[in-house]
């Protein structure tokens, strides 16, 4: 039984985040010792029932094909780690790579005819529950899975509703700001620590062809971004009997606040392809025409390669998202985690089983932080997150260079980011939130496309309960 999640205190900040309380307390201590017993990824000897330790030492599988993985294409860094499982349990793997927003129009039409699709599926949270009948629950496998290292995010990832694990955690993504140093420097303007420092910054740098803040607003992929603003404006989008809230003034608000700042972006941050992980928009970021933008800690990494960046050295700080104050919340993110699950089709059960034991561990998972060049040049357009465990991140092997961008990712956790994935309806109510506030960012009064959005959503639970 997965142990229970601390609830979030009256802030909104989830309980036992940051990485200055770990190393500060006993949990440290514990990770360390699993960590140590873990080993490196290849070498250790999982115990029987336990599914968060690294696979089986020496097992090998007899199969008559290889066994066939879907993985996102932001995730390139699972596909460097495959081939030392390869050698050792003698299978080959054969990859369909996708990208992220897209995969469910993959999977919802091989799940649904019934046939033999993928052995290992790369899912997040809002899939786990949509997809849960067509995947295998871990316990079925007899795995026990000791949630005591993982981050609460890496939990929800790999959990459904209904309480089963499917899965177990890949990455976790927290959006946080990031500033262009130089800029700021040479315009004598303090990097913003309150919403209104934000505003202000985003006007002052938008002159001479160059952007106080740059992002990708567009379909597909705006509804996690409209959720830091909402957060920052004190919304919890779920009520407490499965309701959502988009029609009410916080909602609209943080819809307001992100038209106020489309004067200070690139006027095509709101069409596609910007939208669709932000790849337009961290291009501008990079070749130095904007100040700052919000995103995922690939960003620290891709700053400081020249072939990427034309930023420099040292080129960027990343700091808490600011909030507006008084009674609002000090900050707002998104906090999202990923997982690999098992396709209920797959013959190959056990082999699947080891190979995401493979990628899911600690010891696999230091690379995240300690391999940022190796995963880069293996693939460069890579996007992988932090890991889903806690150990790693207390590793002596951590360089020193990255320390600030690991001790700002765990501060921002302290602080809501819920991407509302809990639920199998979770596509269709970010489709109609989305096509609302990008009708708004279009012109449309932001008030009426709320209400009619409502209606909408409204409609959809009432017609699929339980979504």
């Amino acid at each position: 039984m997965a142990q229970e999640q601390r609830a979030p205190d009256d802030t909104g900040r989830p309980l036992g985040l940051t990485r200055r309380r770990f190393l500060a307390g006993t949990t440290l201590a514990a990770a360390g010792t699993a960590l140590a017993a873990c080993g490196t990824g290849t070498g250790t000897t999982a115990p029987t029932g336990s599914a968060t330790t690294a696979p089986t030492s020496g097992a090998t599988f007899a199969l008559d094909r290889p066994l066939k993985v879907i993985l996102a294409n932001h995730t390139g860094f699972y596909a460097m780690v495959t081939p030392e499982w390869e050698e050792r349990t003698g299978v080959k793997v054969e990859f369909t790579r996708e990208a992220f927003g897209p995969m469910p129009l993959k999977y919802t039409p091989a799940f649904e005819s019934g046939g033999e699709s993928w052995d290992v599926v790369y899912l997040w949270r809002a899939w786990v529950d949509l997809y849960e009948k067509y995947l295998t629950p871990l316990d079925e496998l007899g795995v026990t899975v000791d949630d005591s290292n993982m981050l609460p995010a890496a939990v929800e990832a790999s959990m459904s509703t209904s309480g089963n694990w499917y899965g177990l955690p890949s990455n976790i993504y927290t959006y946080v700001l990031y500033c262009n140093k130089k800029m700021f420097a040479d315009a004598g303007v303090a990097i913003p620590t309150t919403y209104d420092q934000f505003v202000a910054a985003a006007k002052q740098f938008t002159t001479g062809g160059q952007y106080g803040y740059v992002d990708g607003w567009a379909p597909l992929y705006l509804f996690p971004k409209w959720c830091v603003w909402y957060h920052l404006n004190g919304g919890d989008l779920y009520g407490p009997n499965g309701e959502v809230r988009f029609d009410d003034p916080i909602a609209i608000k943080a819809t307001q606040d992100m038209i106020d700042l489309l004067p200070t972006m690139p006027k095509e941050v709101i069409e596609s392809p910007w939208g669709i992980y932000d790849a337009e928009a961290k291009k501008v970021f990079l070749g130095g025409q904007a100040a700052m933008l919000i995103d995922y800690q690939h960003i620290w990494y891709e700053s400081r390669d020249p072939n990427v960046s034309a930023l420099g050295d040292d080129p960027v700080e990343a700091v808490i998202i600011p909030g507006k104050g008084g009674s609002l919340p000090a900050s707002g993110t998104q906090v999202v985690g990923e997982c690999f699950g098992i396709a209920r089709t797959s013959p190959y059960k056990e082999a699947a089983l080891d190979l995401i034991r493979h990628y899911s561990n600690a010891a696999t998972q230091l690379g995240l932080l300690t391999q940022r060049e190796q995963i880069h040049a293996f693939d460069p357009a890579d996007e992988s997150g932090f890991p889903s465990y806690v150990a790693p991140y207390a590793d002596p092997s951590i360089p020193d260079t990255d320390q600030a961008i690991v001790e700002v990712t765990f501060q921002q956790q302290e602080f809501k980011g819920n991407r509302y994935g809990t639920r199998a309806g979770y596509q269709r109510i970010s489709d109609i939130v989305e096509a609302a506030v990008s009708a708004s960012f279009h012109g449309a009064d932001p008030a009426a496309e709320h209400k009619k959005a409502q209606a909408e959503i409204d409609a959809f639970l009432a017609a699929n309960p339980g979504f």
